[in-house]
Order: C-alpha cells, then sequence, then structure tokens
C-alpha cells in the first residue's frame, strides 16, 4: 500500500504525461492476463480448503496439480493475445505521439509475457489461501513489490525509458513466479504436493465447471474496470496518464477492502457443512455491515478531499486534472463494493452460477456507456459509466439474485440493506451538512474548526451505530489485552 502511494508520484515527476500514459497502457495490458487464469485461484482456494478440512491430501494435491496444467494451456492464449496487442498498437491508439509506438510495442511484449510466463505458477501461491496461510504470501508480495519499486525509481533517476522499466518488471515477474513455487515448496508441500501424475479428467471437469461461471465473472471484470484506461487511450489520449492516476487511487481503495474481506472464500469454504442457511445469510449481513463501513473510511476523504488529496500527492497539474475522475471513480467502486461480501459468500458456496446476471448486466451498461460518453464528454464519461454499472450490480443483486441465492444464503433483503448498508452509512451524514460551505479546489476546504467538528462527530456516528453493543465491548477488550501486553513487554 505504501509503495503504491509512493511510486506515482517519482513516475509523474520524471515523465512527461504522454510518456506516463504510455506507461498506465503498457501495465494495463499486461495485467490482462491475470484474468486468464479463469477463476481457477479461486477454485484451488476454495477446495483446498475443503479438502483439507477434511484432511483429504491427495485431492488437495490434484486440484493443484491439474489446475497447473490448465493454466499453462490458458497461457498460450495470453501470449498469443499480447503478441497482437504489441502488433496492433499504432491502430489501437493511434492519438499517442508517433515517437512512442516502438517502445509501447516493446513494454507490451517485454511486460506481457513476462505475465504470461508466470501466469501457470499462481496455483501455488492460491494453495496457501486454501490453507488460510498467509504469512508467505505477505512476505513474498511486500519483498518483490519494495524491490521492484527500488528497481523502477533507480531506473527514472537515471533518466531510463520506458523500454528499461518494462525490462526490469518482466524480471520482477519472472522471479515472483519463481519465488511462488519455491515457497510452496517449503511450506505447504507436506499439505498439497504436485505431480503431473495426479492430472486427473474428472478434476478438469470439476474445475472447468466451477470455474466456466467465475470465467463469466471473470469476463465482466475485464469490461468493467480492465477496459476503461484502454478506452480512454483509445478516444481521449491526453487524459490517460490523468485517468490513471485517479484509477491508482481507487485502486488503493479496492486493494484494501480486497484483502480484507477476499479471505472470506476459503473460510467459509470450511465452515458451510457446520452452518445453517440462515446463519450464511447473519454472516452475510455482518461482513456487509463492515464493507460498508470501511468504505465509508476511504470515501469521505478521497471524494470530499480529492483536490488537496492530489495536490499533496503528485502536484497541481495532475490534481486539476484527475480529482473529477478520481471523485467519481471512488463513488462508483464505493457502490460496486457494498455487494462485494455478499459476491465472496455466493462463490464460497459454489453458488456463483445464480448469480451472474449482476456481472454480466453491469459490464453491458458500464461499457456501453464509457463508449458512447467518451465521445461525447471525454474521459470523465468513461468514470461515468462505471458509476452507472455500479448501481446496475447492486440493483440486480438485490432484485435478482438474493431471490435464487436464498436456498443457500437465507436473509431478509430489507435487514440487508437497513443492517448492512445503511446503518453504517449514517456517519456519512456530518460530512453531507458540511457540503453547501465546501471548497472543491483549495487546500483547505473548510474551516479547521468545523473539520475537526465532522470528524469527531463521523467517528461517533461509526462507533455507536455501525457497531453493535457486543462488537464496541469486544474491541475495548482487544484494545485493553494489546496495551497490558505491550506494558508488560515493556
Amino acid at each position: 500500500m505504501l509503495i503504491a502511494l509512493v511510486l506515482p508520484p517519482l513516475l509523474v515527476h520524471r515523465m512527461a504525461p504522454a510518456e506516463y500514459g504510455a506507461w498506465v497502457l503498457i501495465l494495463q495490458c499486461s495485467a490482462y492476463i491475470n484474468l486468464l487464469d479463469l477463476g481457477l485461484q479461486t477454485a484451488i482456494g476454495k477446495f483446498v480448503a475443503e479438502y483439507d478440512a477434511a484432511d483429504d491430501r491427495i485431492n488437495s494435491s490434484r486440484i493443484l496439480s491439474t489446475s497447473f496444467v490448465i493454466l499453462c494451456v490458458s497461457a498460450l492464449f495470453g501470449a498469443a493475445g499480447i503478441i497482437l496487442v504489441s502488433w496492433r498498437v499504432p491502430q489501437l491508439f493511434h492519438q499517442m505521439p508517433a515517437s512512442l509506438f516502438g517502445e509501447v510495442q516493446t513494454g507490451i511484449l517485454v511486460v506481457g509475457l513476462s505475465a504470461v510466463i508466470a501466469l501457470p505458477f499462481s496455483a501455488f501461491l492460491a494453495t496457501f489461501t486454501g490453507l488460510q496461510r498467509y504469512g508467505f504470501p505477505t512476505v513474498l508480495a511486500m519483498s518483490s513489490k519494495l524491490l521492484s519499486s527500488a528497481a523502477l525509481v533507480g531506473l527514472l533517476l537515471m533518466h531510463g525509458k520506458l523500454v528499461q522499466l518494462a525490462w526490469a518488471m518482466g524480471i520482477f515477474n519472472v522471479g515472483i513466479a519463481l519465488g511462488q513455487f519455491y515457497g510452496w515448496r517449503k511450506y505447504a508441500k507436506d499439505r498439497v504436493d504436485f505431480a503431473f501424475k495426479l492430472v486427473e479428467r474428472e478434476i478438469v471437469v470439476r474445475l472447468v465447471k466451477y470455474g466456466s461461471v467465475l470465467s463469466l465473472w471473470t469476463v465482466a471484470t475485464l469490461l468493467i474496470s480492465g477496459l476503461d484506461i484502454i478506452i480512454v487511450g483509445h478516444y481521449d489520449y491526453k487524459n490517460t496518464g490523468y485517468y490513471g492516476i485517479a484509477s491508482a487511487i481507487t485502486n488503493f481503495m479496492l486493494l484494501v477492502i480486497g484483502g480484507l474481506f477476499t479471505p472470506l472464500i476459503p473460510a467459509v469454504s470450511s465452515l458451510q457443512s457446520g452452518r445453517t442457511p440462515a446463519e450464511m445469510g447473519e454472516l452475510t449481513i455482518k461482513a456487509t455491515r463492515y464493507c460498508a463501513l470501511l468504505v465509508c473510511v476511504f470515501v469521505l476523504p478521497l471524494f470530499l478531499g480529492a483536490y488537496p488529496v492530489l495536490t499533496l500527492w503528485v502536484g497541481h497539474n495532475y490534481a486539476m486534472r484527475s480529482a473529477l475522475f478520481l471523485q467519481i471513480l471512488v463513488l462508483g467502486n464505493a457502490i460496486r463494493q457494498l455487494g462485494s461480501p455478499y459476491s465472496l459468500v455466493v462463490i464460497a458456496t459454489g453458488k456463483q452460477h445464480l448469480a451472474t446476471i449482476s456481472g454480466i448486466a453491469e459490464a453491458i451498461v458500464n461499457v456501453s456507456i464509457s463508449i458512447y460518453l467518451v465521445q461525447k464528454v471525454g474521459a470523465v464519461g468513461v468514470a461515468i459509466g462505471t458509476l452507472v454499472g455500479a448501481f446496475v450490480s447492486v440493483g440486480l443483486h438485490l432484485l435478482v439474485s438474493m431471490r435464487y441465492t436464498d436456498a443457500t444464503i437465507t436473509m431478509s433483503r430489507r435487514l440487508f440493506v437497513s443492517r448492512g448498508i445503511l446503518r453504517p452509512m449514517l456517519c456519512m451524514v456530518p460530512s453531507i451538512l458540511l457540503l453547501p460551505i465546501w471548497k472543491w479546489y483549495t487546500i483547505l476546504p473548510v474551516n479547521p474548526f468545523w473539520l475537526a467538528a465532522c470528524s469527531a462527530a463521523t467517528l461517533w456516528l461509526a462507533w455507536r451505530l455501525a457497531l453493535t453493543e457486543s462488537e464496541r465491548r469486544s474491541l475495548k477488550d482487544s484494545l485493553l489485552r494489546l496495551t497490558r501486553w505491550r506494558y508488560a513487554r515493556a
């Protein structure tokens, strides 16, 4: 998270806007390779969690081995796609300065093909999710990010070109893949083995059946958020870098929320046999309430303080051009995240085929509106497409998906909305009351006294309304134990 905050300011100050926009496009094109996992990382986490809970090492090993082979095949299609995109760069991004075409083509090839090589090895890291052991993945992610970012910073300080930055990223992608294999062999092999002889046709069918619906979700995710920068780059290239900065902050928000709630999948998978549908519903409402509270924590400063935050982060020029993009994207992604815990529980219970309409409809609406509006009002139209699509997603979850999944996740939709969403969002009331006197494009948007009063009222409402009495008591006890532990240690 810290690296995600530190690196972009260095990039925008060391690169011209057109060059930074090209770098954003290189990273975005290579990121599409990760979508070719066909839901297998999620499937590995789910099935390994189930088999490990039953102490069934053989089937866990079959899941890993078969997934690796399927991902190898998927990677071949990814390689073909990367080569095609690299070849068509001048046509895809015709507004890009012609002097950048060659570097962007090479950059997409280098970073994209390294991601292709790394794709099958992600299966080994997914086993840690199924085993609910997050120590090694955390260490690997932190060390690789630190080292790769240090390499990029060094190249920037030495006035490195796009191609050199791309080679640095490519080398680290391959290094991370090898690290994933080493980590599995050292820390997880005793519980989940790997061998080509364990690949079974029956497991292939099971994984494909489970992953086929998740693949639709993956394609929908690509259309919802993965094409935004590409659409901006094609129709409004001059704003690509500015839109990329707004997306970087939004992705930071999603990174935190995803990191906290993604473990619901293996946790629910290992617990679902002992829980009733009503208990699964209660769990979903509680997780949604926590998610809504966390969303408020991010939305309030990022929406109201878009210009000050961006100015302090990347400077006045980018802040003026990126603030509106950031505000709309933060709102859109925040609304979508309100349905995230429900989606994760649906996936964990294996009922994702009953909730596909939401993602597909959001994808169609998002892309259609984005392409239409970007030609009318520029890059801001793409952000508006994200916002409208988010309302469609949550609305269809409530109106359609929750009816179909009621047998597995039994809950009142009225309680889901009132307790899970509206109750924690009441902490936004003080900020809403400040809107009439809020100055949007100044470093200090409102008098410090009112800002402090608003912050205090927001925290009080979050404490009193978003948390139950038992949760407040539990949190107090945890803080008290932590304080005593630190005192005893000192």
